[in-house]
C-alpha cells in the first residue's frame, strides 16, 4: 500500500516537472515568434515608402523631445536672480541708475552681423536711450568691436572673444538677453528666437513694472510714428518742389 502511494507521488512530481518544461518551451516559442514578427515589421517599415515616412516622423518627434529635454537641463545652469553684474565680467559701465539690458551675441559674421546692427538701431531711439542702458556682448576681438563701437553712440560694446562672459551667463543660445537693475540680475530670457520687441517688453516689465513698461512702449511707438510721418512729409515737400 505504501509502495503504491509512493509510486503515485513520484508520477505526480514527474508530471508537474514535465508541465513546467512544456510551459517554458511554449514561452520560448512565443517569444521567438514575437521577435521574428518584430524583425519582419521593421524590415517592412524600412523597405516601403509608408514605413520610411513613419520612421522619419518618429525620428523627428524623438529628436524634438530629446532636444527639449537637453534645453531644459541647460536652463538649470542659469545664474540665479540677484546675480551681480560684476561677476559676469562686465565692468566700467557709464554711471547712472538706468536698468541695463545685456544682450549676448555671437560673432559679427553673416546673419549675425545683421542682428548686431538691429540692436544698434534699437539704441538710437531717444525714448529707449532715456530708459535703458544697452550693453551688447560680442564674441569678437577688441579691434573688431572697436570698429562697431565707432558707428553706434550711446550703446556699450563688450568684447568676449574667449566666451568667458557667455559661459558665466550660460548663454548657450544667442542672442540671449539679461536684465539687470541696481547691478543685480532681475530677468533672464528663457525662450530662444524671441523678437526684440518681446525682449524689450519683458525686460521693462521686470525692471519698471507692467504699467510703466506699457507707457514706455507706447511712447516709443509714438516716436517711431512721428519719424515715419516726418519722412512722409519730407517726401511730399520734395515732390512739390520738383513740380
Amino acid at each position: 500500500m505504501m509502495f503504491g502511494e509512493s509510486m503515485k507521488g513520484h508520477e505526480s512530481i514527474h508530471k508537474g516537472e514535465a508541465a513546467k518544461v512544456a510551459s517554458r518551451q511554449r514561452m520560448n516559442l512565443l517569444l521567438t515568434l514575437f521577435l521574428a514578427l518584430c524583425a519582419l515589421f521593421l524590415w517592412l517599415l524600412r523597405t516601403t515608402p509608408e514605413g520610411q515616412r513613419w520612421l522619419a516622423s518618429w525620428q523627428v518627434r524623438w529628436d524634438a523631445e530629446l532636444s527639449q529635454k537637453r534645453f531644459h537641463e541647460a536652463l538649470k545652469n542659469d545664474p540665479p536672480l540677484g546675480f551681480p553684474l560684476e561677476e559676469a565680467g562686465i565692468n566700467n559701465l557709464p554711471e547712472g541708475e538706468k536698468p541695463i539690458l545685456v544682450v549676448v551675441l555671437g560673432r559679427c559674421e553673416g546673419c549675425n552681423e545683421r542682428v548686431v546692427f538691429e540692436w544698434v538701431e534699437m539704441g538710437k531711439w531717444e525714448t529707449l536711450r532715456k530708459a535703458v542702458q544697452f550693453v551688447l556682448v560680442l564674441q569678437e576681438e577688441e579691434r573688431k568691436v572697436e570698429e562697431i563701437r565707432r558707428k553706434a553712440k550711446g550703446i556699450v560694446f563688450v568684447s568676449d572673444e574667449r566666451r568667458e562672459i557667455a559661459r558665466r551667463l550660460n548663454a548657450f543660445f544667442v542672442p540671449r538677453s539679461y536684465g539687470f537693475d541696481g547691478g543685480k540680475l532681475v530677468w533672464v530670457q528663457k525662450e530662444p528666437n524671441l523678437d526684440k520687441f518681446s525682449i524689450l517688453e519683458r525686460f521693462l516689465e521686470a525692471t519698471e513694472g507692467q504699467e510703466k513698461a506699457h507707457s514706455l512702449i507706447n511712447e516709443w511707438s509714438r516716436e517711431m510714428r512721428e519719424k515715419e510721418w516726418g519722412k512722409s512729409l519730407a517726401g511730399l515737400e520734395k515732390g512739390g518742389e520738383r513740380k
